[in-house]
């Protein structure tokens, strides 16, 4: 059977809200911190909407179907969804409820307060219809379906033994990331996905991996599931199955920053890997390097399938745009240089611009095309070389800092967010044909046109190969 590299996506989808500040003095009125609000914000997906997004950058695409209040947040939530490749949504308005937020006030990338704005009744029957009708229209359109439960009222009893019951019938797996004491809430599912607190919680045993093995088991026979796929924080994984041989995968982590959204990658990267056909065992596998990854990122987070390939190779010039932003606060050096292109096929003309670029500044940041943009821009026969690739082999330079894919036509968003002093781009360029000229002008940046090699080129270098000379 064909698989779709789809993934339906149900349940609590959050608005998670970042507002940083410093704090630089304690208040008069009682024994606590003053934090003085900066102009920095940040909204993302979370809940099953980053479980979404992270399925999304894993390499699939997802369908989400949620509820949300009737007010800003929702909207909010909406447009987040929109700004997704490869994200199509539901999002069904309930008067009777506020979109679910978390926000979180920051300083210094220390949480100081949470405060949380939601409605955990179970949502109405009619709510409830409109969902399954939904699900139903979707169901023949996905290989996987997720049921990412926040225990925030979208999936009650009745509507999750429904979503079950239908995609079994339909051959479809189903993988539950739980938040309920009572894992027998989701019977029958294929996989299920607990931390070691909601597999033990009840069970309040000792911890070690014979009683996760046991308890696991346990489950396994009682309620019908085919694997319990345990996550163990620091420990890495643990994977207990029906048929065939039980396993634990170590944590890849080499640095926990925030377990925030662990979960929901986990549980993201195994759907993934199921829905382009990959066995259960390297999904796992994966799904596990890449929760090694997203411990190390601030906040509610995602990772993209590409990190995940680089980390293997022991590559950390490859990140995400998040994840770049980040590290460059961390730098006092003001001289950072951007360039972009597609940089398919390598060549000496690519070598010597690059190489004069990194003699200007201290700092170099590519901008590189993903396939989808290398498509839109050159055509269908092209990338020659895929993007993972491209971005493996400019890593191996010296004079390369950072690579950072984008999908639009231009990277203009890249620019923006990353502020550089230097914007670099090839002679072959006039001043005026310079995207992001104006912009870099706002925080006293340059525009470089670097001299180009003459006679090189990848068109070039494509035609000569079609002719034979």
């Amino acid at each position: 059977m064909t698989k779709l590299n789809t993934v339906l996506c149900i349940g609590d989808v959050i608005l998670d809200y970042y507002s940083e500040g410093i704090i630089e003095r304690i208040s008069p009125e009682a024994p606590i911190p003053v934090l003085k609000l900066l102009k920095s914000e940040r909204m993302v997906l979370g809940g099953s909407g980053n479980v979404a997004r992270n399925i999304c950058e894993a390499g699939s695409k997802c369908h989400l179907i949620s509820v949300v209040g009737v007010d800003e947040d929702s909207e909010r939530i909406a447009k987040l969804c929109n700004q997704e490749k490869n994200l199509t949504f539901d999002l069904i308005q309930d008067n009777q409820r506020c979109t679910t937020k978390k926000q979180r006030f920051v300083s210094g990338n220390q949480q100081i307060i949470r405060v949380d704005r939601e409605e955990t009744n179970t949502i109405n029957q009619k709510i409830e219809a409109s969902i399954y009708k939904k699900i139903v229209k979707r169901i023949l359109k996905c290989d996987v379906v997720v049921i990412s439960d926040y225990n925030k009222g979208v999936l009650t009893k009745s509507l999750t033994t429904k979503i079950i019951r239908l995609s079994k019938k339909n051959n479809k797996i189903v993988i539950v990331d739980p938040k309920r004491d009572d894992l027998g809430f989701y019977k029958n599912a294929n996989i299920i996905t607990p931390n070691q607190k909601e597999l033990l919680g009840v069970e309040s045993k000792e911890i070690n991996q014979k009683t996760i093995d046991q308890v696991s088991l346990k489950l396994i026979k009682k309620y019908g599931f085919d694997a319990v796929v345990t996550t163990k924080s620091s420990e890495g994984i643990s994977v207990v199955k029906k048929k065939k041989k039980n396993f634990c995968i170590p944590s890849k982590a080499k640095e926990v920053f925030d377990v925030s959204g662990a979960g929901d990658t986990v549980v993201a990267f195994i759907a993934s890997g199921l829905a382009r056909g990959d066995d259960f065992e390297n999904s796992v596998k994966l799904a596990n390097e890449a929760a090694g990854i997203v411990v190390g990122k601030f906040g509610t987070a995602v990772v993209n399938r590409l990190e995940v390939e680089s980390k293997n190779v022991n590559n950390k010039k490859i990140v995400a745009l998040d994840d770049l932003i980040f590290q460059l606060k961390q730098r006092e050096s003001k001289k950072i240089g951007f360039t972009n292109g597609c940089f398919d096929l390598i060549h000496q003309g690519h070598i010597d611009y690059l190489r004069k670029a990194k003699e200007m500044c201290d700092f170099l940041i590519i901008g590189l095309n993903n396939d989808n943009s290398v498509r839109k821009l050159k055509g269908k026969t092209r990338p020659i070389l895929n993007e993972s690739e491209r971005a493996s082999i400019l890593s191996c330079f010296e004079f390369v800092d950072r690579i950072v894919l984008f999908n639009e036509d231009t990277p203009i968003k890249l620019i923006k967010k990353l502020r550089p002093y230097f914007l670099f781009k090839g002679d072959d360029y006039t001043f005026n044909e310079v995207v992001g000229k104006d912009e870099i002008k706002e925080w006293n940046g340059k525009v470089v046109l670097i001299k180009c090699t003459k006679n090189r080129s990848t068109s070039r270098i494509i035609e000569r190969i079609k002719n034979g000379t």
